[in-house]
Formats: structure tokens, C-alpha cells, sequence
């Protein structure tokens, strides 16, 4: 799953509307629409940080998705297409957890 699908589902099950969710996060509710919208880069650590507090959820959870993200636009870009998500979200997570 994409990031934006991923936090528009996230943003859905707190029951909160993209304004409510800006107003919380300090974000323009134009801004979380095109990350939702995947007409953005996945976000910075600091904005995840943000929309964690709005979402009330970890902000390790989110920047967590937002770096795989990240990864998966690189490596789709290197010519890497066939790696699934989940494969993708295994690499994130031992890179950041400093690959134990």
C-alpha cells in the first residue's frame, strides 16, 4: 500500500476530516491532500512527527512507512520494480534499526 492510501486509512480511523487533521498537526489541509494523494513526496521525519501527534499514534509508525516510501520511489527509479511492499517495509526497518 502507498503512503497516502496508507495515512488517508490511518486519518479515517480517527475519524477525523484532512481539516480537522491539519488543524491538529499545525499542516494546510491542501498539503495533507497531496501527500494523500500521492502527489507528494512521502513526508520529512518532522512532519511525520506531526501527523503522528494529530493521528495520536507513534511517531516511529509513521515515519516508519514514510521511509519505505521513500525507499521504494528510489529503487523503483534504479530499475528495482519486482520487490513487494512488505519486502520493502523489511528493509526499512532493519536500516533503521541499524540492520540487526
Amino acid at each position: 500500500m502507498d503512503f497516502g492510501t496508507w495515512l488517508a486509512e490511518r486519518r479515517h480511523k480517527a475519524g477525523l476530516t484532512m481539516r480537522e487533521l491539519a488543524g491538529k498537526t499545525g499542516l494546510s489541509a491542501p498539503y495533507i491532500a497531496t501527500i494523500e494523494g500521492n502527489r507528494s513526496d512521502p513526508p520529512p521525519l518532522k512532519t511525520c512527527k506531526a501527523l503522528a501527534r494529530g493521528l495520536n499514534i507513534s511517531w516511529q509508525e509513521i515515519w516508519q512507512r514514510s521511509f519505505a516510501a521513500r525507499l521504494k520511489r528510489w529503487l523503483r527509479r534504479e530499475g528495482f520494480s519486482r520487490i513487494s511492499d512488505d519486502e520493502i517495509l523489511d528493509v526499512a526497518n532493519r536500516l533503521q534499526s541499524g540492520g540487526e
